[in-house]
């Protein structure tokens, strides 16, 4: 955690009153300097989405609703809150200025505020303001009697309907405060990978006086196992370099004359990857056999995509579908044609569920009459779709609806929000599993992808090419997909632009926002911030492009997000995106149950730590997409496959709908779960990687020059029992590394009893006790057709507790049995109830339960029964009536919601 003396945000020199930036409505002052730049800010709430320290960052707004360098606000609260500065000795002032933020939506202005001050013993009103004012658009310039206090507050009344929010507030000196020390701040804590560099940028804030000696900063290594080597440690931005591995603590110091301030940083610099990636395992046909996982895909394949199809297929579907294709091809053979319906990126859904028929169609149905007519269904939806997309794909390669039906100017700024990298690196994506579905028989869709992705390389690029990057990522991930399928398919080299393409995209966002991760360039981004998609998406494309290109720079970013988002913002159920934010991340440790956790967050997390697995070789990145795929992503669809979830919070979140206004996980979710090869194996050219524990029937090609059947015998996640059959083509000697599960990868929860590794493990009957390297127990020898390994797994009933610094889960208990976590549901108890640290619990099948599973039973501390169920099969039992009729976010029904449930329950 990061050490401050004093928090500060920008250098400022403030003489004679505040600056105002050319054509400001702003208040000038004949006082003296801000003092609010040396304040320590606070207030009764503020919402995670905007921050106390947005009041005196010393930025004057071109608006009311200019909040690009954040704001201070307290939705959805209501009524009376305040803000406040606190000062390290007492001031003397008798003017403010307030610049209050109104967004149009759920911040307006205010009814009225006051100013007060602590007079050493409480808070009383100033004697004699002028002004108090609450009008937009300018600063509220308010004098008083002189004070001289430590503390100011401003308490502000909404009125009553909207919350309140300030841009700005500035204090100003009446010419007898005493001179401050400097405020530092050093910056965040990060991961460096040994032989690359940290990227520093700190801000200092000081006041300006008269003849004042300037400001000097100086950075310095407080401690750590090597040498620090500052590009210019004399610099507020600069980088440095380290010579060993281990944990290090950076200081910058700011002095001005006798005063000074310092500020700590946390660095851990960490080993490089090794030189050779882990290859992907593409999902091809493959069978699945297990209680779980078949229930789970039948339903998908039967209930959920069809229902996909036929609302997409819809020709009246407002939210746009099959639709759009129609009318663009129509336009471009110069035919009548309709206007674009529902958002920009609605070819996203479109494309999303191509991709999942193409994956559903991989499945074995094992002769079920249900799944095989389904199946033969989506065949014929194939045979319509294809032709019409492929119709709206212009001369050039370019595919969006929307703009061939809005001639829109491509690749602009200004249309950033277009979502064109997004919605084409979709149809990149579903080329590809077309191509493998079909064994490139058919090379329809692969053709007009390359087309696609050529025309994106021959406009974006360095000079003479444009400069440009998305608002919403995916285009990354997906031309790194591409350009490596390419090369499989077409020899090495023939997709490498495409890569390098994907690099060039994400070098490009700079100077822009937090929302969208572009605020800094990304090899300088250390915190994961903004859109929970977007970030998980761009993360993911950035570990994609340091995996192929090997670049330093980009693995340490990459890392340090990781271990940010990981150790800081996550839930216990493998979700992120608390929705403090607009559907994105609050600040560290702030994890309320209440949690957004979008179910596209899931994939594109999934999509992260899959690819830090095939980096590092480690396993602790498959611990943890087993754990996102089991808690965060299963449960988003009910047990029927009829209805879903857009957001998956951990307190129960009321019925799942079976449409969104935004539908962008209707095809996410599918092509996700049923892309079971790509999570259970990764390999290298020696080696097969066992990460997921599912049984199943699937062939891995090209390992020690031969294709190998893995076949899997196991009902986990229900019992540690696992039998696995390596049936190699030919004998060949080669690694099968197995998984030594870590249940407690996050440093956010800890779990009791212990449950981790491998309890016992036997080759042919024969037991072994193989070395452990990176979280796999590690299996070398001549494998033979029909070798078989057995293993069993601690299946244990484990109570888990966040750490003390999330204040959301202090006193209160979560429960695991294997990768699942547990939910209790009000449709069995009383959930106001507490659970006794005590209590005995344990963990029981139960056939006739959900479909099937094992629950967790005990006691609650009154002695009444309790029962907890995974927490994917919660909110499919219980009735009572829908509140207020809602369906679902911004959609009216006439659902049935369930009764409440809770991951976190409250324990003494």
């Amino acid at each position: 955690m990061r050490k401050t003396t004093f928090i500060t945000l920008s250098l400022v020199l403030t003489l004679g009153g505040p600056l105002f930036a050319q054509g400001h409505n702003s208040a000038e002052s004949s006082t003296g300097a801000n003092l609010a730049v040396v304040a320590e800010p606070s207030s009764s709430y503020v919402s995670g989405d905007t921050s106390d320290a947005a009041l005196n960052d010393e930025y004057d707004p071109r608006s009311a609703r200019d909040n690009r360098r954040g704001s201070y606000g307290n939705w959805p609260r209501t009524g009376t809150q305040w803000v406040q500065y606190e000062w390290s000795q007492p001031i003397s002032t008798d003017k403010i200025d307030v610049y209050w933020w109104d967004d149009r939506q759920g911040v307006r202005l205010p009814k009225a505020c006051r100013l007060l001050y602590w007079d050493d013993d409480a808070f009383v009103a100033v004697s004699n303001p002028s002004g108090l004012g609450v009008a937009g658009d300018r600063y509220n310039t308010t004098t008083f009697d002189e004070v001289r206090t430590s503390k100011l507050r401003l308490e502000v009344d909404s009125n009553d309907t909207f919350s309140t929010g300030i841009l700005e507030w500035k204090v100003y000196d009446s010419g007898r405060s005493p001179d401050f020390p400097p405020r530092v701040d050093a910056g965040v804590d990060r991961v460096v990978v040994l032989g690359g560099r940290t990227y520093l940028s700190s801000t200092t804030k000081a006041l300006a006086r008269k003849n004042a000696p300037p400001m000097k900063v100086t950075w310095s290594k407080e401690s750590g196992p090597g040498s620090v080597v500052f590009e210019d440690a004399g610099a507020e931005t600069t980088s440095a370099t380290f010579s060993a591995v281990g944990d290090y603590v950076l200081k910058l110091t700011a002095a001005r004359g006798s005063l000074s301030g310092s500020s700590t940083l946390n660095v851990q610099v960490v080993t490089p990857p090794p030189a050779e990636n882990l290859h992907l395992v593409d999902t091809k046909p493959y069978r699945i056999d297990s209680r779980l996982w078949n229930d789970r895909a039948k339903a998908l394949i039967v209930n959920w995509i069809p229902h996909c199809i036929e609302k997409i297929t819809d020709p009246n579907l407002r939210e746009g579908g099959i639709n759009n294709f129609i009318d663009a091809a129509n336009k471009l053979a110069g035919k009548p044609h309709g206007r674009h319906r529902g958002y920009v990126f609605s070819n996203a859904w479109v494309y999303n569920t191509i991709e999942s028929i193409c994956v559903a169609l991989m499945v074995d149905p094992q002769g079920d009459r249900e799944i095989i007519e389904a199946q033969q269904a989506m065949k014929g939806t194939l045979e319509d779709w294809i032709p019409k997309v492929l119709a709206a794909q212009e001369p050039d390669g370019y595919i969006q609806t929307v703009y061939t039906l809005s001639d829109r100017q491509r690749w602009s700024p200004r249309h950033r929000a277009d979502h064109e990298g997004y919605v084409a690196g979709y149809f990149l994506e579903a080329a590809v599993a077309h191509h493998n579905l079909t064994k490139g028989r058919d090379l329809r869709l692969y053709n007009a992808a390359k087309k696609l992705a050529d025309c994106w390389d021959a406009n974006i690029g360095p000079p003479p090419k444009k400069e440009w990057y998305d608002g919403h990522q995916a285009m990354e991930i997906a031309l790194v997909r591409f350009g490596r399928f390419v090369n499989d398919t077409e020899g090495q080299g023939a997709g490498d632009r495409y890569i390098q393409l994907a690099k060039f995209l994400l070098d490009c966002r700079k100077d822009g926002s937090e929302y969208d991760q572009s605020h800094v360039p990304v090899i300088q981004q250390y915190e994961a911030v903004g859109h929970a998609v977007r970030a998980s998406y761009s993360y993911a494309g950035m570990a994609d492009v340091a995996m192929e290109t090997g670049d330093i720079d980009y693995h340490s970013a990459v890392m340090s997000l990781w271990d940010n988002m990981v150790n800081r913002k996550y839930y216990v159920t493998g979700g992120i995106g608390s929705g403090e934010t607009s559907e994105g991340f609050g600040p560290d440790y702030s994890l309320r149950h209440n949690a957004y956790c979008e179910s596209c967050s899931s994939c594109g997390l999934i999509f992260f730590q899959h690819k830090l697995n095939m980096t590092y070789h480690d396993a602790r990145f498959a611990d943890l997409y087993e754990e996102t795929l089991y808690n965060a992503l299963l449960g988003s669809v009910d047990l029927d496959a009829k209805n879903f979830y857009y957001q998956n919070p951990l307190d129960s979140y009321g019925p799942r709908y079976d449409w969104h206004v935004c539908p962008c996980c209707v095809g996410n979710i599918p092509r996700t779960l049923l892309m079971l090869p790509t999570w259970t194996y990764v390999t290298s050219d020696d080696s097969i990687y066992v990460n997921l524990f599912i049984g199943s029937t699937v062939t891995i090609e090209g390992v020690a020059g031969t294709d190998v059947e893995m076949v899997q015998k196991t009902d986990y996640p229900w019992s540690g029992e696992v039998s696995i059959s390596v049936r190699p083509a030919a004998p060949r000697s080669f690694s099968v590394k197995i998984r030594t599960p870590n249940r407690s990868v996050s440093d956010l929860y800890t779990a009791a009893p212990a449950a981790d590794g491998i309890s016992s493990i036997a080759v042919n009957g024969a037991k072994i006790s193989p070395a452990v390297e990176n979280g796999y127990a590690v299996i070398t020898r001549t494998w033979q057709a029909g070798d078989e390994i057995t293993l069993t797994l601690p299946m244990k009933v484990q109570r888990i507790r966040g750490s003390d610094k999330i204040e959301a889960t202090r006193g209160q208990v979560a429960l695991r049995y294997g990768p699942l976590i547990y939910s209790a549901e009000s449709v069995d108890q009383d959930l106001n109830n507490v659970l006794s640290p005590t209590s005995a619990l344990t963990a029981k099948w139960m056939d006739d339960l959900l479909r099937g599973v094992t629950a967790i039973e005990g006691a609650w501390a009154d002695g009444s029964a309790f029962r907890a169920i995974p927490n994917y099969a919660r909110d499919n039992r219980g009735t009572g009536a829908a509140e207020d009729g809602q369906d679902g976010p911004g959609r009216r029904g006439r659902g049935r919601r369930p009764l409440s449930s809770s991951v976190w329950l409250k324990e003494r």
